[in-house]
């Protein structure tokens, strides 16, 4: 419990490095998307889920050496289908960074991320006083024999 309670500080205290790592991490994984289908197959599914193309915009794809100009992942479209990420139009894609909308998402929810840790820590500190009370009952149920 203490762990969670120190994590949940250095995240509060840490929380503009996070972002700076996230951004850093984002754009190493756009750089790999062209080698490892797994990368690949997880930034397609966050710029779809997220409506967002590269890290801080569409533009980010042109700095990939592996991926040729004019090209961004079909995810990145705004009705994805095969090969719409090839000479694309500007208006065909979604233009915003994931970075930026997946750190107003966080940002957004917060209040239920740390609701979810209230409840835990709850449960766990309420789990901490029955067996405080089990320990008791038990040493006072040996004291009468």
């Amino acid at each position: 419990m203490l762990v969670e309670v120190a994590a949940a500080i250095a995240g509060y205290v840490f929380r503009d490095k996070v972002m700076s790592e996230f951004n850093n991490n984002f754009r190493q994984q756009m750089e790999n998307y062209p080698k490892n289908n797994h990368t690949a197959s997880i930034l397609d599914r966050m710029q779809a889920d997220f409506k967002c193309c590269g890290a801080a915009n569409y533009t980010d794809w042109e700095k990939i050496p592996s991926m040729s100009k004019n090209r961004v992942p079909d995810s990145c479209c705004i009705n994805v289908t095969v090969g719409c990420g090839i000479n694309f139009n500007e208006k065909a894609i979604h233009k915003e960074g994931c970075v930026e909308k997946i750190g107003g998402w966080l940002r957004k929810n917060v209040l239920v991320v740390a609701a979810a840790a209230l409840g835990i820590a709850f449960v766990e500190v309420l789990g901490i006083v029955f067996a405080c009370c089990l320990v008791k009952s038990i040493r006072s149920g040996y004291e009468v024999m």
